[in-house]
């Protein structure tokens, strides 16, 4: 996971692109859904979870294991 340092600008930082999964969100996204939406912001598929991860912890969503729909808090 990148963080913001004097190496890695904010705007690499995965931190900062986690805003691009909270903005443009829909109702019963799944998390396939909302990568296709946010790819083209991470590096990888393995950013994108690390930034979704996050997230969860934060309280900011909720996945449902069985629908894998995620839910904004």
């Amino acid at each position: 996971m990148l963080v913001p340092s004097k190496f890695t600008r904010l705007e690499e930082s995965t931190i900062f692109k986690m805003r691009c999964i909270l903005s443009d969100r829909k109702e019963n996204e799944s998390v396939l859904d909302v990568y296709v939406r946010t790819k083209d912001f991470f590096y990888d598929a393995s950013e994108f979870l690390h930034a979704l991860d996050i997230l969860y912890v934060l309280g900011a969503v909720n996945i449902n294991e069985d629908s894998e729909l995620i839910k904004y808090a």
